[in-house]
């Protein structure tokens, strides 16, 4: 079973699970005699809420099977789903349900039919998997990284099935220890993919790629599909692979720049999104401009220098989190628990209210709410020298929140930098509202979460 079908399983189940819980509800509260009524009438109402539950739920990586669910997440996402239904209920008078305590009921029982059914899948996984075969055809160091990542994650849906040895490489003892089949051509892949391995995906690595196409060429067959090594990680992971991605690969899959109806698009979403949220957020704002006078020296608003879309510079403004001699020796990177930090710019920085003052960015058109995080000049030069690719993130404007934001744990170091660059440029390639949606309500999630702990 794919990765897609096996998210849609667990897509439908969860449907089927809020639909039970509702009828298990309306069976405890009314008569035998009226339940075919009421649950037809509960379903006009309850029927498109649950639609909008799982989509929650999706935002929230709930349909993330590589990794064991997240209950933290989970109960954000459900305190997040009562919401939409109460406001659905009230603000729409029409739907008719009362007592609408029964959306308390129904809450209630599917979070245990979920979490019954999902440590079930969770069983169901570590022992059978839902696994796919692949292949890959290359074992240089970022083809062996990328299916080392599979072979440890059996959850991710796939099985490394064959590796193709490249010249004058060395296998390393995990693949051994796996019992994974090793071959020196691609030629001695006839037979299995012959017998066993109809269905696999074969990855290939650009060296293959550059002296192997003709034998490559000869394997097309019905059932099998080709991936570029970068292609397919990209895949796996919405990421890109910064450093096993050449510049013939941009050239081929990011080769129509950004479409200016869709940056348009965009900016009228910034506005009409940061205007009333700009009017919810400035009684928070007054608070903590009043907390950061009231706990440390120096102003309240930090201004910094960083770089923006086409590499042009703009001033950003923030909450100061840290003492006012953080920088009394230059640039430095902040870590997660910088002792630079003030208490209550912890909290900010936990929250992201420091970044409240970014409104000002975004509604002057530095910066949009969604995109890869401004980064400051010195460390932009740093970064650019020491990893691939880097300037790529400058061809959108820079965002409140990211991709990469919502996906790596913080971090503030060169190897983070590369990590969250992968992301970024997902983001840029894959540049949609859609996405910018998705991204924006994740955020809050993660907010959320992080609040909680």
């Amino acid at each position: 079973m794919t990765v897609k079908r096996t998210k849609f399983l667990l897509f439908l189940v969860d449907y089927a699970l809020l639909v039970a819980a509702l009828y298990v509800v309306l069976v405890i509260r009314y008569r035998p005699e009226v339940l075919a009524f009421e649950f037809s009438r509960h379903m006009r109402a309850f029927g498109w809420i649950f639609l909008l539950w799982l989509l929650t739920f999706y935002i929230a990586d709930l349909y993330n099977y590589v990794e064991r669910v997240d209950y933290r997440a989970f109960v954000a996402a459900i305190a997040i789903n009562i919401a939409i239904a109460i406001a659905a209920f009230y603000l729409l008078p029409q739907l008719d349900i009362a007592p609408r305590r029964n959306l308390a009921l129904v809450a209630g029982f599917f979070s245990l039919f979920f979490m019954i059914w999902r440590s079930l899948f969770n069983r169901l996984m570590e022992q059978s998997g839902v696994a796919q075969s692949v292949i890959f055809v290359g074992s240089d160091e970022f083809s062996l990284q990328l299916a080392k990542r599979i072979a440890d994650r059996p959850r991710l849906g796939y099985k490394v099935a064959a590796i193709v040895q490249t010249r004058d490489t060395l296998i390393p003892r995990w693949v051994v220890d796996h019992g994974i089949p090793v071959y020196r051509e691609v030629a001695e892949l006839r037979e299995p993919l012959g017998q066993r391995l109809r269905e696999a995906r074969v990855v290939i690595s650009d060296h293959w790629l550059r002296e192997g196409r003709g034998e490559l060429y000869g394997m097309i067959r019905a059932g099998l599909r080709f991936y570029q090594l970068s292609s397919f990680w990209e895949e796996l992971e919405e990421a890109i692979p910064i450093f096993a991605t050449n510049e013939a690969w941009f050239l081929q899959n990011m080769n129509r720049g950004i479409n200016r109806v869709h940056l348009a698009s965009k900016r009228a979403m910034d506005i009409v999104l940061t205007v009333p949220a700009a009017a919810v957020a400035l009684p928070i704002m007054l608070l903590f401009a009043a907390l950061v006078r009231m706990t440390s020296k120096g102003p309240i608003i930090y201004r910094q220098v960083r770089v923006g879309r086409n590499n042009r510079n703009f001033v950003l403004y923030k909450f100061r989190s840290m003492r006012q001699d953080a920088e009394l020796n230059g640039a430095q990177w902040a870590s997660e628990n910088d002792p630079r930090v003030t208490a209550v710019g912890k909290f900010m920085r936990q929250t992201r209210i420091d970044e409240l003052p970014q409104i000002v960015n975004i509604l002057r058109g530095d910066m949009s709410l969604v995109g890869p995080r401004p980064e400051r000049p010195e460390f932009v030069e740093q970064l650019s020298q020491a990893i691939p690719h880097y300037h790529l993130r400058h061809m959108v404007p820079p965002g409140l929140t990211g991709w990469a934001q919502v996906r790596y744990q913080y971090g503030a170091s060169e190897e983070d930098a590369a990590v969250k660059l992968m992301y970024d440029l997902y983001y840029v390639k894959n540049l949609s509202l859609l996405f910018d949606i998705r991204i924006l309500l994740k955020t809050i999630l993660t907010v959320v979460n992080k609040m909680g702990r």
